[in-house]
């Protein structure tokens, strides 16, 4: 089984009972567990992959009290994209667990990522924005193969712009600054998405009891059974602020924090 996380505020071992809490951060890797196993590309194109010694920047920093990372992207004249993409983004993606290289994986054996955090604006001329995502190859049509996004009040899942399956709506008036989490599983092809603002999801999910935090499509738990074969073994892990402007809504800000 290879299972992920992404813990913010407090250091959790996965499937176990114990954690670290973090009282006062001073840099975002003070409240991550794997600080080695992401990179970040900021909104001005650039990349780090150090992030164990990266400290907090207008882009990407701890709150004012010390118990949050903040991803921020602003739209300005001089923002910078990655390739294939036309937009902006303060976000994390995946690497191996020593940060050597990037990681990809096919959808064989169990991947998963957990995430707590809020949504806190929107882009002002266009206001959408994805959360968290598993990435995929764009030639094999599998790029953002499964994603949390928010259009307006509308958070839903998308898989790959609907060239995979129709959107999965999670609620249709979210509010902004609204904490949840979020956990993403793949397994052996099924994809499964927990949501919830309780607070409870992560504590459920390690005793196995978080069936009903599920997102459901029907009768099915899963929402998606896609594999991705060894020709299409280019599966990511991205968590962080993807937002769909340009340069043409200068002044826009965006926040996304990952808080208790």
């Amino acid at each position: 089984m290879d299972t992920r996380n992404l813990s913010i505020l407090i250091v959790y071992c996965f499937l176990s009972t114990c954690f670290i809490a973090v009282s006062f951060a001073q840099k975002p890797a003070d409240l991550m567990s794997n600080c080695n196993q992401w990179k970040i590309t900021y909104p001005n194109g650039s990349e780090v992959k150090t992030l164990c010694t990266e400290p907090s920047n207008e882009y990407f920093y701890v709150n004012n009290t010390g118990n949050a990372i903040v991803f921020r992207a602003p739209v300005r004249s001089d923002n910078g994209t990655t390739p294939n993409s036309s937009y902006i983004r303060s976000e994390l993606r995946e690497r191996e667990t020593d940060g050597s290289k990037d990681i990809y994986w096919t959808t064989e054996g169990k991947h998963m990522v957990y995430v707590k955090q809020a949504i806190t604006h929107l882009p002002i001329n266009k206001s959408h924005l994805v959360a968290t995502q598993i990435h995929g190859n764009k030639d094999d049509g599998i790029d953002d193969s499964m994603v949390l996004r928010l259009e307006d009040f509308h958070l839903f899942l998308s898989f790959n712009g609907g060239k995979l399956r129709e959107d999965l709506t999670i609620k249709t008036n979210y509010i902004l600054g609204t904490k949840h989490e979020v956990i993403f599983v793949v397994e052996d092809g099924k994809h499964y998405c927990y949501y919830s603002e309780d607070d409870n999801l992560l504590a459920a999910y390690n005793s196995g009891n978080a069936d009903a935090y599920l997102v459901k499509d029907g009768e099915n738990d899963f929402v998606m059974d896609l594999n991705y074969d060894e020709n299409i073994d280019v599966s990511n892990l991205k968590s962080g602020l993807y937002i769909f402007s340009s340069s043409s809504g200068l002044g826009t800000v965006n926040k996304r924090v990952l808080k208790k």
